[in-house]
């Protein structure tokens, strides 16, 4: 992933800018965000927050999550 992000920088993204940028599906995207939210916030693999009834998820966050989890399904070894 060629996304470079500088370290001061607050990126909040919505669901369609970010999958856009990573190639998700915006609707798995809103599912994570969903799931994120409900847990603790020290808890929750990627930061999210509400503004105007809509969710939004820290970029270097979700970058992160997709760097570790990577995409597709993942095939049974």
């Amino acid at each position: 992933m060629a996304i470079k992000i500088a370290p001061d920088q607050e990126i909040w993204v919505m669901m369609t800018e970010g999958a856009e940028l990573t190639g998700y599906n915006s609707r798995y995207l809103g599912q994570l965000a969903k799931k994120n939210l409900m847990l603790l916030e020290d808890e929750r693999e990627i930061k999210v927050r509400k503004r105007g009834g809509r969710l939004e998820m820290w970029l270097p966050d979700l970058l992160r999550y997709i760097k570790e989890t990577g995409y597709g399904p993942h095939q049974d070894k």
